[in-house]
């Protein structure tokens, strides 16, 4: 279900994603599997929470509690290796002030977790701190600032080697094209 639930996550399924989430904590008993995937699962649960907290349905505070409880995991972990955490830890701060309305923190913790996973080599975490900035920048109407950023996480997951993420990227950036006013959208140059 970790796999099933990662791979929903970054195909843009967030509901299938949730559901999988919802399945895993449904087992007594954690598995013991690799460390890798038990950090990551945790740092994805987080990222669904505040994705479904947004929603502001009637199970907000539940999935509030789910990304909360990330943050704290990942502000241990930022402590023991700063290198591995430190982006996942800006992001999943930035999808809370998203929630919370903080746009000046959300957008610093946005981009701190894309200069940090580009300078730890993240190159994955990197493309999806700048989708995740993006959609952001997208509910704020923001749309020619959206497309820079879909067009940095699509040039991150193609050189991820995540075609079907890279598609899935192509078909919201051929969405937002006529909405913005700048047609020539070039990536962010750090």
């Amino acid at each position: 279900f970790v796999k099933k639930k990662y791979e929903a996550f970054f195909h843009g399924d967030l509901e299938e994603a949730a559901r999988a989430y919802d399945l895993c904590t449904s087992f007594l008993t954690p598995t013991m599997g690799r460390q890798i995937g038990i950090i990551v699962s945790f740092f994805i649960d987080g990222m669904i929470g505040f994705f479904h907290a947004r929603k502001r349905n009637e199970d907000e505070a539940k999935w509030t509690n789910v990304g909360k409880e990330s943050i704290n995991l990942l502000r241990k972990w930022v402590v023991s290796s700063e290198w591995n955490f430190s982006n996942k830890l800006h992001l999943l701060e930035a999808e809370y002030y998203f929630l919370n309305g903080d746009d000046e923190r959300a957008i610093d913790s946005y981009q701190r977790s894309i200069k940090a996973a580009h300078e730890h080599r993240f190159i994955h975490e990197e493309g999806l701190a700048e989708e995740k900035l993006a959609s952001y920048l997208l509910r704020k109407s923001r749309h020619d600032e959206a497309m820079v950023h879909y067009v940095n996480a699509k040039k991150c997951y193609d050189a991820w080697g995540a075609q079907s993420v890279v598609d899935r990227i192509d078909k919201i950036i051929a969405l937002l094209l006529p909405l913005c006013t700048e047609q020539r959208i070039s990536p962010v140059i750090r």
